[in-house]
């Protein structure tokens, strides 16, 4: 499927809802103390929408994604997560939310500028 298809735009629109969805539930759990049993489903939703987004991201650019400000900030975002994996719950929650809010949220410009480049690259 071709990546800037409305098909793929709305798989991307999809993905992108339900992983603000479960992630959202995911840290409301987390700073509520909820349960780890209660949190756990959510987690795995967050992860299988999260491979699913970064599936869809990857096939924009697989040649050039990994060395943009986005491939970074997925990176980071994962990394985060794995922190709420690995016990440091809110902490690592807020800087999950944090990074996946800025880095989708940033201006194209910033999104695909390149560190292996020096320049925007599309």
């Amino acid at each position: 499927m071709d990546p800037y298809s409305s098909g793929a735009r709305l798989v991307g629109v999809v993905l992108r809802t339900a992983h603000l969805f479960t992630m959202a539930v995911l840290v409301g759990g987390i700073f509520l103390a909820a349960p780890e049993g209660a949190v756990r489903p959510w987690a795995t939703w967050v992860a299988a929408t999260g491979i699913g987004l970064l599936a869809s991201e990857v096939s924009h650019g697989p040649r050039t994604w990994a060395y943009q400000v986005r491939g970074l900030a997925v990176i980071a975002h994962v990394a985060a997560l794995g922190l709420v994996a690995a016990g440091s719950g809110r902490a690592g929650a807020a800087l999950a939310l944090v990074i996946g809010a800025a880095g989708s949220h940033a201006p194209k410009s910033l999104r695909k500028w390149s560190f292996r480049h020096g320049r925007v690259v599309d």
